[in-house]
This record gives structure tokens, C-alpha cells and sequence, in this order.
């Protein structure tokens, strides 16, 4: 586990967060089940302005998944950022090309955090987490077995997905 970046108290940046193991298995099961896991549409459950001008995101909430639950456990006790967890939902985001999240501040959770899957991503590809606030702004690329932890209210969005070929797959944790 290594810390990459961080604005304290508002966004965290950690490379290599998980285990081989564990990320593999994350990997493989969703990239080898995504046909089965019922990838919906985020157009039903997002705001319109989430998604104004691009496509919308699949996805799927998950529960009871035990590397889920393993991810879970080591996003809230990470030795950068401890996190006071009552309640916390994962969601499978799957990007094709052109989908993308507008900005946003995630709302009524105190945080969001993202693991990403991809263990083979392009710079050129597109699907970059863009974040901003009164002090700067920046990006966080696309990096397999890595997770942002970001603090509600921080602006932030992603980037259209521009690979033809590959999603941007990720784990998606709300946190209260």
C-alpha cells in the first residue's frame, strides 16, 4: 500500500491497495461474470445532470460479496485515512466508451471512495477522476488495484471513457 497523493482531510490517492490475491479475484470475477451480474443503466437511478451530454455509466449494487467485504474492511482501517463507518454500499461501475460522471459532490454521503480494476489501462483511454475546489484541481489516472478516498463536499467528476475496447470497471463505496 502506498500513498500517491493527498489533500489532507479531503482526498486520498493509494496505489496497490489490496493484496495480488484478493485484486485478482476481484478482477477475474467481474470481468469473467459481467454478462451475469446485471449491469443496468445509472440513467434510471442518477440525476440528469449527472449525466447530461454523455452516456451513463452501467452498474449494479453489491452486497454480501466476501472480496468485497475484505475491500470494505481495509478501505476503513487504511493507515492513511481512518474512516468512522454506519453505513457503507458498494456498486459496480462499468464504463463503456462515452460514458462519464458530470461534477458533483456525492451529495448526503461523507464519503466516496473508488477501486479501480483495470489492471491494463491506457492514458489515451480516457476515464480520469477529475477533482477540484476553492485551493486548486487536478486528476487521478486510471490505475488497477488502487483506491480514492474522497471526503464529501469535494467537487469531482470523471471523464468520458474514449477506448472503443476496454471499460473502465471499478468499485464504487458510499460511505455514511
Amino acid at each position: 500500500m502506498k500513498l500517491i497523493y493527498s489533500i489532507p482531510d479531503k482526498l486520498y490517492y493509494i496505489e496497490n491497495f489490496l493484496d495480488y490475491s484478493t485484486y485478482k479475484g476481484i478482477h477475474n470475477a467481474i470481468f469473467k461474470e459481467r454478462k451475469s451480474i446485471n449491469l443496468t443503466s445509472s440513467k434510471e437511478v442518477w440525476s440528469k445532470d449527472l449525466i447530461k451530454n454523455i452516456t451513463p455509466p452501467k452498474r449494479v449494487e453489491v452486497s454480501n460479496y466476501p472480496p468485497f467485504e475484505k475491500l470494505k474492511i481495509l478501505t476503513k482501517h487504511n493507515q492513511f485515512y481512518k474512516l468512522n463507518l454506519k453505513e457503507i454500499i458498494t456498486i459496480i461501475h462499468y464504463m463503456e466508451k462515452g460514458a462519464g460522471i458530470n461534477w458533483h459532490d456525492d451529495g448526503a454521503w461523507k464519503y466516496g471512495a473508488t477501486y479501480y480494476v483495470n489492471n491494463k489501462w491506457n492514458s489515451n483511454f480516457g476515464g480520469e477522476l477529475m477533482f477540484r475546489d476553492k485551493n486548486g484541481h487536478g486528476f487521478i489516472p486510471v490505475v488497477g488495484n488502487s483506491l480514492v478516498i474522497i471526503k464529501a463536499p469535494l467537487t469531482h467528476k470523471v471523464n468520458p471513457v474514449l477506448s472503443p475496447l476496454t471499460p473502465r470497471v471499478s468499485v464504487q463505496m458510499f460511505i455514511k
